[in-house]
C-alpha cells in the first residue's frame, strides 16, 4: 500500500469517528417533539408538542371572552356607523341649505349654544345643545337687537350679485352713450377746429346786432328826414288836389 492510500484510510477513519460523534450528540441532546408526559400527578409535559399544547390551551381560554368583547364592540361600531351615516346626511342637508337654499323668506339658522350650565342634562355653558337624536339644535339667526335676520343662501346671493352686475353693466353702457352724446353736444356748443359752436355763433350775432344798432343810429336821422319830407309831400299833394278841384269847377282844367 502506498503512502497516499494509507493517508486516505486514516482520513476515512477520522471522518467516520467525527460523524459518529455528531450522531451521538444529536441523539443524546435532541429535542423531544412528541406529546409524551411524565407519570406524576398531574402529569407534566415532556415532549415539545405537549408543551405547545399547554400554551395553546391557555391561549384558547382567552379567545372566548375576547371574541365576545369583539362581537359586542363590532355591534357598537355598526350602530355608530349607521348613526354616522344619518348624521352625515343631516349635516350635508344643512350645508347644502346654506349654500344652495332656497332660504329666501326663511332665513339661515345657527347652532344653539348653552348660555349657562344645566345640572339636569350635564350641558355646560358654551357647549352645543343637542336634541334626542344627538344632533345640534338649530335656531334662526338674530342680530344684537334680537331681531331675526332674513339671510339668504350663497347661491341666491350670487344670483342677485350677477343680476346686479348685469344691471350695472347696462347702466355703464348707457352712461358711455350719454358721455358720447354729451361730447357731441359740447362740441356743438363750444365748437371744434373745423366748425363754429353755438357760443361763437351767438357772439357773432351779438357783434352783428351791435353793427345793426350803429347803422340804425346812422340811418335814424335820414329816416326822420324822410318821414318829414313824406309828410310835406303828402301835404303838398293834398293842396294840389284841392287846387285841381277848384280849377275844374272853373273849367280851367280838365279831368
Amino acid at each position: 500500500m502506498t503512502l497516499f492510500g494509507k493517508l486516505l484510510v486514516l482520513f476515512n477513519l477520522a471522518f467516520s469517528i467525527l460523524l459518529a460523534s455528531w450522531a451521538f450528540n444529536v441523539y443524546a441532546n435532541g429535542i423531544d417533539w412528541t406529546d409524551s408526559k411524565d407519570k406524576g400527578s398531574p402529569p407534566a409535559p415532556l415532549g415539545m408538542f405537549a408543551k405547545r399544547a399547554v400554551v395553546l390551551g391557555d391561549l384558547w381560554k382567552s379567545v372566548a371572552p375576547t371574541q365576545a368583547n369583539w362581537t359586542t364592540e363590532r355591534e357598537k361600531l355598526r350602530k355608530e356607523e349607521a348613526r354616522l351615516v344619518a348624521d352625515r346626511q343631516w349635516y350635508d342637508k344643512e350645508i347644502r341649505y346654506v349654500l344652495d337654499g332656497p332660504a329666501k323668506g326663511k332665513g339661515i339658522f345657527e347652532v344653539s349654544v348653552a348660555n349657562k350650565d344645566d345640572n339636569n342634562t350635564g350641558v355646560k355653558k358654551g357647549q352645543v345643545l343637542v336634541d334626542d337624536k344627538g344632533l345640534p339644535v338649530m335656531l334662526p339667526l338674530r342680530d344684537l337687537a334680537n331681531n331675526r335676520l332674513q339671510l339668504q343662501s350663497l347661491a341666491e346671493y350670487n344670483r342677485e350679485d350677477e343680476a346686479l352686475l348685469v344691471a350695472i353693466q347696462d347702466v355703464m353702457a348707457k352712461h358711455e352713450l350719454q358721455i358720447v352724446e354729451s361730447n357731441r353736444l359740447t362740441d356743438l356748443i363750444i365748437g371744434t377746429k373745423t366748425t363754429r359752436g353755438f357760443l361763437q355763433r351767438i357772439e357773432d350775432e351779438k357783434e352783428k346786432y351791435k353793427d345793426v344798432l350803429v347803422e340804425m343810429k346812422l340811418v335814424e336821422p335820414m329816416y326822420i328826414n324822410t318821414l318829414v319830407e313824406a309828410q310835406l309831400i303828402n301835404k303838398r299833394h293834398d293842396q294840389m288836389e284841392k287846387r285841381k278841384a277848384e280849377l275844374m269847377k272853373l273849367n280851367v282844367a280838365s279831368k
